[in-house]
């Protein structure tokens, strides 16, 4: 599916002249009312032979307008994920002062209608657009006929009774480490990517050598602590350990991730892998002993088999 994408620069490329049905949001996450909302334009496509296409920012508008700094996905990531679904067309945008500055009824005629030559948008309820946000779903509704489009407003997927599925809510999970409820409301578990760099080199010396990653984007971490992962190398999948923290027992100041890949002895200095957190084990704490940490990691190490083998059965 994804070698039959099509990605559109709207700052330098001519208009696609292809009728679409357009996802609007900012999908960090693509989480599982994102899904939705993509499922809803799958269906519409389909019925209207459009293509199925979202507008994407090149930099998450909340990183330029909170100084929020850390997200579940990259631009890439998110392309990957959507076209995995089947999104077919990804039109990118600079979210920058001339885009902060259009009115509603501009981004409809310049954006909407000009550049991304949109037949149907599809939003949540609560999208909102154009300068200070001024646009809602019920501008997108006043201007349709003008602008020769059709609006398909999404209702949000609940995480219970009360609350509606958040991104903010999801980074909040992750950053307390809980990793089974994350995994639910993404739908999938929650992945970083890096490159394998040098590390200190301490693993080997306890039996435990690990695959120290240079993350490639800014991602939200889990609290420090262990957790049972799944680790893409060469596309190829291996289990493994995945240690978040500074080391405490060797009182480091760094803050590290660090992967120990269950039955896996190959050289992956400079390789760039993925890591999927499938569950907490225990926090990052301080040992009294080398021996003590040992100790600790064989009884991780322990888990983690009798964990896999129930996830087999």
């Amino acid at each position: 599916m994804i070698e039959k994408i099509k990605i559109y620069d709207l700052n330098i490329d001519l208009p696609d002249l292809e009728r679409k049905a357009v996802s609007l949001g900012n999908f960090d996450g693509v989480h599982l009312g994102h899904q939705k909302l993509m499922k809803n334009n799958l269906e519409i496509s389909k019925k209207y032979n459009l293509e199925p296409a979202v507008l994407l920012f090149k930099e998450n508008t909340k990183l330029r307008l909170k100084q929020e700094k850390e997200y579940m996905t990259s631009l890439e990531d998110k392309i990957e994920i959507l076209a995995s679904m089947g999104i077919e067309t990804f039109c990118l945008i600079d979210f920058d002062e001339k885009f902060m500055n259009l009115s509603p009824r501009e981004f409809i005629s310049e954006i909407i209608n000009k550049k991304l030559n949109a037949s149907y948008v599809i939003c949540g309820k609560d999208y909102r657009f154009g300068k200070k946000a001024s646009g809602d779903i019920e501008t997108l509704d006043k201007f349709e006929e003008r602008y020769d489009y059709k609006t398909s407003v999404v209702d949000f997927e609940k995480e219970d009774h009360d609350n509606k599925i958040s991104s903010n809510h999801i980074r909040d999970i992750i950053r307390e480490g809980n990793i089974k409820k994350a995994n639910r409301l993404l739908g999938r578990n929650y992945k970083i990517k890096g490159r394998v760099v040098d590390g200190m080199k301490r693993g080997r010396t306890l039996n435990f050598p690990t695959a120290n990653l240079d993350l490639s984007f800014n991602y939200v971490l889990p609290v420090d602590g262990v957790y049972l992962t799944k680790v893409n190398v060469d596309n190829e999948f291996y289990y493994g350990l995945t240690n978040i923290g500074t080391n405490p027992t060797f009182e480091n100041a760094d803050r590290k991730i660090e992967t120990y890949i269950l039955d896996f002895d190959k050289n992956i200095y400079g390789k760039d892998i993925s890591i999927e957190f499938i569950d907490f084990f225990r926090y990052d704490i301080k040992f009294d002993s080398k021996e003590d940490l040992i100790d600790q990691m064989n009884s991780d190490k322990a888990k983690a088999r009798l964990y896999l083998e129930n996830i087999d059965k």
